[in-house]
């Protein structure tokens, strides 16, 4: 048996019936009384034996149809339904604000409702927790430099690591010394992305473990991801074709849920060109100056071209179903007129827009740690990452909602 992982995409396999009952009997056994049937389906039925015969009408209401014959005896869907609440977040007690103060001065006697500020925030993280049918890529992309890829991207790495509970890892595929690695915790690794590659092959058959794999990445601490960072060694600075990603991208799915690309600056590279293929929603670094923008509507454009070109709608899709983050980025100050115009054009492509405060956490230019970013910039984030998994959901709910690599 070959132990080669496709890293084809999981499947439920229906059980099969032991004996068919349909099988006619041989005329050495035509009088004998009929076997048993004998059903894999596990009930208290599964083995019973062969029962008179009945009215066609009543044979009709009681077989179970051709698509629904292994599936189960209960649908629970009646009973469910009464202990269901869509949204219990506005249950709990304020944790937040003066309710939370009111309730805690007056021993729980008492008991404001939560405020619409933490109300919200729970929808959010509620939000961010969601469970998909399958890994889920997430790429920051923008073709401008110096307007917070990387930033943003450890910015939603950490969102979800500490919020979701499920394993993300954010991969740098900057072709050329990406900064990621020198912008999160190396923990004294020096491990990139060219070491996996040289023992891919390993992660490649169905007895690799995600221990080993783990190895070759960067966990965060208590930001709750990993980082698989780009090379560093500029005596061996190559670039990542389509293939070494799409073979990488296979087996980093299969060890995590959650993969947030940070790209580099030519969307026009193999790598860049693979990502965008497996990508479910697309995310935007942006600062409000006119370079800034009109670099992010040229992606933007060459996306739809794509579209137009191919007739394949997943380019567009992307598009419309982005979201761009607006970094505070440093120099001459944009007037405010400029700054709702540009805002205005790039609203105009994408689905939603959301601003991030300026945070000295996250401008020092070195290591990013989430411990040490403000409320206000972790806040905006929460937000932000919770309109990207609103993505993923509308793109998981799509039918046939799969990925393959070539």
């Amino acid at each position: 048996m070959s132990t080669n992982w496709s890293g084809a995409e999981r499947k439920s396999r229906a059980p099969v019936s032991l004996l068919d009952p349909t099988e006619t009997a041989s005329d050495d056994t035509a009088q004998e009384p009929p076997e048993p049937v004998i059903s894999a389906v596990p009930d208290a039925e599964a083995i019973r034996p062969a029962q008179p015969s009945r009215e066609p009408a009543q044979a009709a209401a009681e077989e179970p149809s051709a698509e629904g014959e292994h599936g189960p005896l209960v649908s629970g869907r009646r009973s469910a339904s009464v202990l269901r609440k869509e949204n219990v977040n506005d249950q709990l007690p304020p944790a937040t604000g003066w309710q939370a103060f009111l309730r805690a001065i007056t021993f729980g006697m008492v008991k404001p409702k939560v405020g619409a500020a933490e109300l919200a925030r729970r929808t959010d993280l509620s939000a961010i927790q969601r469970v998909y049918s399958r890994p889920m890529q997430i790429m920051v992309a923008q073709p401008l430099g110096g307007v917070g890829k990387t930033t943003c991207s450890v910015g939603i790495g950490s969102t979800f690591g500490i919020h979701s509970g499920q394993h993300a890892i954010v991969w740098d595929i900057n072709e050329m010394m990406g900064t990621l690695g020198v912008r999160t915790n190396a923990n004294e690794s020096t491990r990139t992305v060219w070491d996996l590659l040289n023992v891919l092959a390993k992660f490649e058959t169905i007895s690799a473990r995600k221990g080993d794999f783990t190895y070759y990445t960067r966990h965060q601490g208590k930001n709750q991801f990993s980082v698989l960072a780009s090379d560093e060694d500029p005596d061996r600075m190559k670039s990542i074709g389509a293939d070494e990603f799409n073979r990488i991208h296979t087996v980093v799915s299969r060890f995590y849920d959650t993969i947030i690309v940070d790209t580099g600056n030519n969307t026009r590279s193999a790598n860049w060109l693979a990502s965008i293929e497996v990508t479910d929603q697309l995310v935007i670094p942006t600062t409000l100056k006119r370079n800034a923008v009109v670099s992010a509507l040229r992606m933007i454009e060459q996306l739809e071209s794509m579209t137009e070109r191919t007739a394949n709608t997943h380019y567009k899709n992307l598009v419309d179903n982005a979201v761009v983050i607006v970094t505070q980025g440093g120099g001459a100050k944009v007037s405010a007129a400029e700054q709702a115009d540009l805002r205005e054009k790039l609203g105009s492509a994408v689905r939603t827009i959301i601003d991030i405060p300026y945070d000295g956490a996250l401008d020092t230019g070195s290591i990013i740690d989430w411990q040490l970013v403000g409320d206000p910039a972790r806040r905006a984030f929460e937000r932000a990452t919770a309109e990207i998994a609103a993505g993923l959901l509308e793109v998981d709910n799509r039918p046939n909602s799969t990925h393959t690599t070539s």
